[in-house]
């Protein structure tokens, strides 16, 4: 597992540099999480592949730039991407990390430089910021610190192991940071642009969803096939690492 820096970001992968000529996959984690709750996929998957974790700006004990926007970030991804002549790109996303594939190909704009998007229950609409990114909001910026802090102790004491797990990388996590995000979040998931664009412009995708999760949407509303997770939530990765680890596999390896 190395950490590699390229202008603002930083990535872990299981290569030390970037390589052009390797099958490439970029995994895009949610907000409180880390490239350390991913581990488990470096050190498993066959070194044919190059994956690639970026970190999310103020998480994992990174710095935050109170200047940092989700869309700036793509930007810096696109010209990775582009720099390194990186092509036949597979997007695995989770939560809020679902945005960022889309916002890539907004500015790309070559289907054929995508290969598949795999999406885990990825922010495609304003319902799914119903939740704790909305709910964040609820508060203004000079006292969500505290409020950060009580969420903290609040997923520590939970009788759910995987939102108890979720704690230790929100510890992590810089509560303004947390709060950027999750304001950016809610505007870009207004209107179903997103998911409007995911339908369009991704010819192979496919929308994973946790049996646990609720969800208001038929298995027709992505415009792609829809792999449920069985006995999972939210976090399939904290609630069943081995089968998540399975099923990652499984579709990267089958994706021709």
């Amino acid at each position: 597992m190395y950490k590699i820096k390229y202008k603002n970001l930083v990535l872990i992968s299981n290569k030390k540099r970037i390589l052009s000529n390797h099958e490439t996959i970029f995994f895009f984690y949610g907000i409180g999480n880390s490239s350390d709750d991913f581990n488990f996929l470096i050190k498993n998957l066959n070194q044919k592949y190059q994956l690639l974790i970026p970190e999310l700006p103020g998480h994992n004990n990174d710095k935050f730039n109170s200047r940092f926007s989700l869309i700036n970030y793509a930007k810096s991804l696109v010209l990775l991407i582009l720099r390194n002549n990186l092509c036949d790109l597979v997007f695995f996303s989770h939560s809020v990390g679902g945005i960022i594939p889309i916002l890539i190909a907004k500015q790309i704009k070559q289907k054929k430089k995508i290969k598949k998007f795999f999406n885990y229950e990825g922010n495609l609409s304003e319902y799914d910021t119903g939740t704790i990114t909305k709910k964040t909001l609820s508060y203004k910026m000079n006292e969500f610190d505290n409020k950060f802090k009580n969420l903290i102790e609040i997923c520590e004491q939970s009788t759910q192991t995987a939102v108890r797990l979720w704690s230790n990388s929100l510890k992590k996590t810089s509560s303004q940071a947390f709060y950027k995000i999750s304001e950016e979040t809610v505007k870009l998931s207004k209107r179903n642009i997103l998911l409007q664009f995911f339908r369009i412009f991704f010819r192979r995708k496919l929308y994973l969803s946790g049996s646990n999760s609720f969800s208001n949407f038929s298995e027709f509303a992505y415009g792609s096939e829809r792999l449920i997770l069985k006995n999972t939530g939210h976090f399939a990765f904290y609630d069943d690492k081995t089968s998540f680890l399975s099923i990652f596999l499984k579709l990267i390896y089958n994706c021709k």
